[in-house]
């Protein structure tokens, strides 16, 4: 018989404080204020933080970046010429009501297993900056995880990997 729900590992608040504070900080040291998002496996925010001195137009990109990371299992960076006009995925920035971001800066949160656990959206800085400060949230949940060196499958995934329908 066919199962009729699976269980899903999903980050818990806790994880989530991890993540910010690691951003939180690495974004001190590097010299740029953040907006910092972080949501679980069914990209639903968990914490949102604004460091002082960041945009306020990069608010909502921030949490965008951490939906779309945790709903497509890739970092927001995988996608660049992809997306331009005559890419595989030209286009792909509209749909979910314009929430897909496609511009570094949203990674990933997978366990051992390529299991999502949630994401990590970061905005203000450069799109590599955003990047930076992003995987030390990541980071800092999988070393509490015990997983900090084992190689994350999926997490350099590019859009070419995915399959669309």
């Amino acid at each position: 018989m066919t199962s009729l729900t699976i269980s899903q590992p999903t980050l818990t608040l806790s994880g989530a404080s991890a993540a910010l504070a690691a951003c939180e900080f690495h974004a001190l040291q590097i010299g740029v204020p953040m907006n910092i998002a972080i949501v679980d496996s069914h990209c639903h925010l968990l914490v949102f933080s604004r460091m002082d001195g960041a945009k306020i137009t990069s608010i909502s990109i921030a949490m965008d970046k951490a939906f779309t990371a945790a709903g497509h299992r890739i970092p927001t960076s995988g996608y660049k010429e992809n997306v331009w006009p005559g890419g595989a995925a030209f286009g792909i920035g509209n749909s979910n009501g314009g929430r897909f971001c496609t511009i570094g800066g949203g990674v990933p949160i997978l366990d051992g297993e390529g299991r999502v656990l949630g994401a990590v959206g970061c905005s203000t800085g450069t799109p590599a900056q955003d990047e930076e400060v992003a995987q030390e949230g990541r980071d800092a949940v999988l070393a509490l995880l015990g997983e900090g060196n084992k190689k994350r499958e999926g997490i350099e995934t590019s859009v070419k990997d995915l399959r669309y329908g």
